[in-house]
């Protein structure tokens, strides 16, 4: 078995005025096992409290996430009471003497969702539709204000009754376009 070694020179070196001992030999091996996992526990307490750590997990880290594509989290969701160590306890020995309420409580115990409840569809399509929606509404109404208040003109003169009337007097003796309800109510004698 190939054993990957370090070994340091326990001297002393001086660094100014201070003199700075080096640690004796250390010696890195492959071959030993890992650390037992009391170590992660106690590197990550603050996070997982009293929570079983029951395998791998996602990159090695005790956490727990509810994923299709990682279905058995590292850690349990809660942490064992009095009443789920009994189950475990019973779960160990014949499956046939677990009630399926036991079976629940162990499997809540164990996991936060089933799979169906964490892959069903959710409505967060409907919040981020109607938010777009409402965004448009109000891009829309300060567009038209600002257009309102940037484009303030005075009415062209030739919407006028005056001028309307004469444009419309133009058509009619022109003969432009078919004039239907307006020519019949036109007086051609007097103009």
């Amino acid at each position: 078995m190939l054993q990957y070694q370090c070994r340091v020179d326990a001297s002393t070196a001086a660094v100014g005025s201070k003199s700075v001992v080096q640690q004796s030999p250390v010696v890195l091996d492959n071959t030993k096992p890992p650390p037992p996992l009391d170590a992660d526990r106690m590197r990550m307490h603050p996070r997982i409290g009293n929570r079983e750590i029951v395998g791998y997990g996602l990159k090695g880290r005790p956490e727990y996430f509810d994923l299709v594509m990682f279905p058995c989290p590292s850690i349990r969701w809660e942490a064992d009471t009095p009443e789920i160590a009994e189950l475990r306890k019973k779960e160990k020995s014949d499956w046939k003497q677990v009630s399926v309420e036991e079976k629940r409580q162990l499997y809540r115990a164990s996991f936060r969702q089933t799979f169906e409840e964490f892959t069903a569809p959710t409505g967060v399509w409907k919040w981020a539709i109607g938010w777009s929606l409402i965004s448009l509404a109000g891009l829309i109404m300060a567009y038209d204000g600002w257009r309102r208040v940037a484009y303030n003109f005075d009415k062209p003169d030739s919407l006028t009754e005056e001028k309307l009337k004469k444009q419309l007097q133009f058509h009619i003796a022109a003969r432009q376009g078919p004039m239907r309800h307006l020519s019949s109510k036109w007086d051609y004698e007097t103009g």
